[in-house]
């Protein structure tokens, strides 16, 4: 039996199609069966509409190509705070408004203004800013009030595909969690608790109604419980090899989904995204609530897992697999193939501390401690900048050194999620010294990546060596939600690289330059370094 995964990112779009794990668990202890991933396909992600199916479709014929395994059930997975507005008949009005810090900034300081930061933000666990559906919805009304008078639904990436597949406007929690207007708990302030089920009433009338909408101009949010409603009724989608009637699930939020894919579902599991952007996530021990000021102040999101029940804290980096497909790009192929192919010898046997410093902030910095005015710096062993652009003279040291700016990066985040995941609840265990998976990575720096966050963790890391993590994520999601595999199969068991990460080694001597690390970002946009 198989299942199609579907993963519309912020770069490409992703399809695999997964042979599904046959029968349960083996009672004899032997190994349990994994799924299989059978075919990859992938294209840029077109920033229209009409564009994005034509894509998707192209996608599904190539993994579902001969016929002979066609898909029992479609997973869709996306970037958030992405969509586009439709008019009455389904039709888009514009190009895909893409997660965008910066269109909508006045918006969101307008309504931050008008309805109160800290109240949305107990209300939805999001911070109000320029990437917020809520406050591009602002934005619509304001700079293209014809468009928006118009608008009768809005279309989530994930959404549109599915609504191009099924006929039907459907979301996941996950992404309608992003929009800052979906409740994280119910109308009585009580969290739900129990089955994976039980989840808050849905989009804030009150706040939709600030930005001219109503509940009903966003998706039907489909409870995990209730997935599998939606089937394939579109013939060009038929035509592509999915079968009509299959059922469809938006299986949410990609780097939600992946980090489920990765195992991380249960109290005080963590992952770590990789991708254009990148995203940490800690799930809560059970009662952990940390105050909603004390995560807003860090510039973290408090969010539902994809399973529904459990809380968890995310922090991100947004332009951090974005940088170093520009580092690179700005080196030129054959330096960048040089300089790659020396990182990856130097971190084969340990890394070494570069003893440089990259602060890897070219538009600001989201998370912790958020500073739009951080900017991208490259530090010398003594402390002096350099040129912002890629040096190319040693080049393979620096993009090194890059790579260690992220992973500190990833590192104080994490530290934060630690720190806020027992604010509140002081019975429950510190997440200091937790397993972090990792998953994903950019562009031919993926493994030195990845090698070069376990040198600079002080924490096990363990590495999900799944191709396309979300999209794969998406079909094994779809087919447990649906009863198609048990839910304990439906992941791809990750890699401890503990035992390789060399912390033994270098570890004192990282830990001191992470520290220098964060009194240099903490500090960087008051000594006015950097460029807009």
């Amino acid at each position: 039996m198989f299942a199609l995964g579907i993963d519309v990112g912020s770069t490409n779009t992703k399809a695999v199609l997964v042979r599904l794990p046959a029968g349960p668990r083996s009672p004899a202890g032997d190994p349990p069966p994994r799924p299989h991933v059978v075919r990859v396909a992938a294209a840029p992600t077109p920033r229209d509409a009409p564009g994005l199916i034509d894509a998707v479709l192209g996608l599904v014929r190539e993994v579902t190509a001969g016929g002979e395994a066609a898909p029992a059930v479609v997973g869709i997975a996306s970037m958030a705070e992405s969509g586009v507005p439709l008019d009455a008949r389904g039709e888009p009005l514009m190009e895909i408004l893409r997660w965008d810090g910066a269109r909508a900034a006045a918006q969101a300081r307008g309504l931050a203004a008008t309805l109160g930061a800290p109240e949305v933000f107990a209300a939805t666990g999001v911070r109000l800013s320029g990437k917020t559906p809520l406050a591009t919805w602002a934005w619509l009304a304001e700079e293209h009030p014809e468009t928006a008078g118009r608008m009768a639904r809005w279309a989530g990436a994930a959404d549109l595909v599915a609504l191009a597949m099924t006929g039907r406007l459907v979301t996941d929690h996950t992404l309608a969690g992003r929009t800052g207007a979906y409740r994280l708990e119910g109308d009585d302030g009580v969290l739900p608790s129990g089955t994976d089920g039980a989840l808050p009433g849905g989009f804030d009338a009150a706040l939709l109604a600030a930005v001219g909408l109503t509940p009903d101009h966003l998706p039907e949010v489909v409870r995990p419980t209730e997935a599998g409603r939606a089937v394939v009724v579109s013939r060009a989608f038929a035509d592509a090899g999915v079968p009509l009637g299959t059922p469809v699930v938006v299986a949410g939020h990609d780097h939600a989904v992946g980090s489920w894919a990765a195992g991380a579902r249960r109290p005080g599991d963590r992952a770590d995204s990789l991708g254009t952007a990148e995203a940490v996530l800690t799930v809560l021990p059970r009662g952990s609530r940390p105050p909603p000021t004390a995560v807003s102040a860090t510039g973290m999101s408090l969010v539902r897992t994809a399973g529904g029940s459990l809380l968890a804290l995310v922090a991100g980096n947004p332009r951090a697999g974005a940088l170093v497909a520009w580092w690179l790009d700005a080196l030129g192929a054959d330096l960048a193939a040089r300089a790659a192919a020396e990182v990856g010898a130097a971190v084969a046997d340990g890394p070494r501390p570069t003893g440089r410093l990259v602060l890897p902030y070219p538009q600001g910095r989201q998370c912790p401690a958020p500073d739009p005015g951080a900017r991208l710096r490259l530090l010398d062993a003594v402390g002096r900048d350099v040129a912002l652009a890629p040096p190319h003279e040693d080049a393979a040291t620096w993009t090194r050194a890059l790579l260690e700016g992220l992973a500190f990066h990833a590192r104080w985040m994490l530290e934060e999620q630690a720190r806020l995941s027992v604010t509140g609840a002081p019975q429950a265990p510190a997440q200091e010294s937790a397993p972090v998976t990792v998953l994903g990575g950019a562009s031919g720096l993926g493994p030195a990546w990845v090698a070069v966050k376990a040198a600079v963790s002080p924490w096990p890391v363990r590495v999900s060596d799944a191709a396309e993590p979300v999209a794969l994520g998406a079909a094994l999601l779809a087919a447990s939600r649906i009863g198609l595999v048990e839910e304990g199969l439906a992941t791809i068991p990750p890699r401890d690289i503990s035992g390789e990460s060399w912390r033994n080694r270098h570890g004192a001597d990282f830990d001191v330059i992470f520290a220098g690390f964060v009194a240099a970002a903490s500090v960087a946009s008051s000594a006015g370094h950097g460029a807009g």
